[in-house]
């Protein structure tokens, strides 16, 4: 997977420079990610952490899906989905997916890098997370009404603010066991989507450290 092919990096279209660092950052942590080679019985998907500018500042956007999708119902997640023969790879289908549930143009998207796939037992999946970055601002989401049922668009900031972070009992969730989850208003994130928003913050205060 090249990242650097992507197109829109050719028109001269420079990430906000905290993307910058993550990208270097993520380029040296790829190194150190497994193979994703789903067993015969686990299925492959991609998910794209989609950042871009809302009112200046950097945004990152979820939804909640809805009780009619076979997996993960209710739960709130990023764009993104099962591998498709017609996908070149796990990015492609990251893309696509976004597209397909939230009217994502690919060919705005500038890919920055991907964060360490997350295996999800219950329901099968490897997870492969790609980071990128919507370059046109004020972005409308256009929602597929089977898959979608609210969209969340989060400020950067907020996500990474302490107070968000909670262990326990999963509000919402019948889950019977505590677990690490974030809340934002009357979202809740958790599950392998709570894990990569885990992985990109230690990854985005790397960047931090690495601008300081």
């Amino acid at each position: 997977m090249d990242l650097a092919a992507n197109p829109m990096e050719s028109e001269g279209r420079p990430l906000p420079p905290l993307l910058q660092a993550l990208a270097a950052i993520l380029r040296l942590r790829q190194m150190d990610y497994p193979e994703v080679k789903a067993p015969s019985k686990r299925r492959a998907a991609g998910v794209l952490v989609l950042f871009y500018q809302r009112h200046g500042e950097l945004h990152v956007v979820f939804f909640k899906r809805t009780e009619k999708v076979p997996t993960h119902k209710g739960q709130v997640a990023f764009p993104g989905g099962s591998g498709e023969a017609k996908d070149n790879d796990l990015m492609a289908t990251a893309l696509r997916e976004a597209q397909e549930e939230l009217g994502i143009d690919p060919d705005r998207v500038v890919m920055i890098g991907p964060l360490k796939p997350f295996d999800t037992f219950v329901s099968n999946f490897v997870v492969s997370p790609f980071c990128g970055f919507l370059v046109d601002p004020e972005p409308v989401f256009t929602a597929q009404p089977f898959e979608v049922e609210e969209v969340y668009e989060v400020p950067l900031e907020r996500l990474r603010a302490k107070r968000i972070r909670h262990r326990g009992r999963v509000p919402g969730f019948n889950v019977p066991f505590p677990l690490p989850y974030y809340r934002i208003d009357d979202a809740i994130i958790w599950g392998a989507t709570g894990g990569i928003v885990g992985e990109l913050l230690t990854a985005l205060d790397e960047a931090d450290s690495a601008t300081a």
